[in-house]
């Protein structure tokens, strides 16, 4: 699935690689640059277990995926050049919360470097099972308050939520997001046993811009005030080359090139799903005439599944004529596919709708892919998430 863990993972490791060694320590406010390298790390997350270290501003070990007979895998590991999480010692107990973008646990604690410094970690679980942790490189010793990240994605999360956060001295005794329309949502602060300073936290809804963080004393006066930039994502503004297509559940699927290639579905207008279809340096699309879909290292995959509230959707193999979902209890619902008109070759677009959850990884699932004739071609088993 387009899931919202791999969206801040790609802006995170693309604005490392773009600005590194020197880095800002928020990275969720930063401009999304475009990498090619981009569909590499996504296909990482969706397709198998990966670890990545990259340099400054962060170090993320991301876990989760199949290889094309729906097996766990392994994807090469990269060498950690910065302060990798297994370099630092923590300080004090971690603080787990709700995560109101994925349902899922998210959490938060202070560790000392080897240089002595503390920094702000975390560990954030998607919906679809995967994972990641990592550690800011940039220090927060001395100051009175630092925003951390968001889990901001595109498309944004289909709970309609985003969560904030960062750190924040013990002087701090209130913390505020402040809206474009210049509404304050108020958000909370807890100080784990043992920890060093305060770790804040904020939600507000996903279809708000959040424009500075505000920080205020005992005595009401704000201490400091964090401007914030919007994340930037290409695909947000692009234009679709070619026709878009009506697919069932009111989905319309269009092709953009940002200049990548990119397969965006949308509901209503919003975008709600994204299939790369150039995924890097493994090759330089991601099919073509009379070959498979690949994922980062080239190698070949059934099927890649998106899905958004009720809705399931993605895109597959030429050969596969019908996807469906097949529940824990049997129960199923199905799809049929079709080619994409925009001549690209190499896959088909599928998309249908499920009554049953609006959390399709939480019980688990199959997912099926059949020929012409109604044979078995492919399958993927995902357990239950949570």
């Amino acid at each position: 699935m387009t899931d919202p863990l791999e969206s801040r993972l790609r802006a995170k490791l693309e604005h490392a690689a773009t600005r590194a060694p020197q880095a800002p320590p928020r990275f969720s406010t930063e401009v999304v640059s475009r990498s090619r390298r981009r569909r590499m790390r996504r296909n990482a997350l969706v397709a198998g277990i990966c670890v990545v270290a990259i340099a400054a501003p962060i170090t993320v070990i991301a876990t989760r995926s199949t290889d094309e007979r729906g097996d766990v895998a392994t994807v090469a590991t990269e060498p950690a050049l910065g302060n990798p999480v297994w370099d630092t010692t923590p300080i004090g107990k971690r603080l787990t919360i709700d995560n109101p973008s994925e349902k899922r646990p998210i959490s938060f604690w202070y560790a000392t470097t080897r240089s002595g410094t503390t920094v702000f970690c975390q560990e954030y679980k998607s919906r679809s099972g995967g994972s990641s942790k990592f550690c800011s490189d940039e220090p927060v010793d001395g100051k009175e308050a630092t925003d951390q990240g968001s889990t901001q994605s595109f498309p944004p999360p289909a709970t309609g939520k985003v969560l904030h956060y960062g750190t924040a001295q013990a002087k701090v005794v209130r913390v505020a997001a402040v809206l474009k329309e210049g509404e304050r949502v108020t958000g909370t602060l807890q100080t784990p046993q043992g920890a060093p300073q305060a770790i804040w936290t904020v939600s507000v809804p996903a279809n708000k811009t959040v424009t500075a963080l505000e920080f205020a004393a005992g005595e009401g006066g704000t201490i400091k005030r964090i401007e914030l930039r919007p994340l930037v994502v290409p695909e947000a503004n692009a234009k679709s080359v070619g026709r878009t297509v009506e697919m069932p559940g009111k989905l319309d699927a269009g092709l953009y090139e940002t200049p990548d290639k990119s397969l965006i579905w949308k509901l209503d207008g919003q975008a709600v799903g994204v299939n790369g279809l150039s995924p890097g340096r493994a090759v330089t699309e991601r099919g073509g005439p009379d070959r498979a879909l690949i994922d980062m290292g080239g190698k070949p995959m059934k099927v890649e599944l998106l899905e958004h509230k009720e809705h399931w959707f993605g895109i597959t193999s030429t050969k596969t004529a019908r996807v469906a979902l097949v529940f824990k209890d049997g129960t199923s619902v199905s799809a049929g596919t079709r080619p994409d008109p925009w001549k690209i070759g190499g896959f088909r677009m599928f998309a249908g709708t499920q009554q049953r959850t609006n959390d399709l990884y939480a019980e688990g699932f199959k997912i099926v892919g059949y020929g012409k004739e109604g044979m078995e071609l492919w399958h993927e088993d995902h357990e239950p998430t949570r």
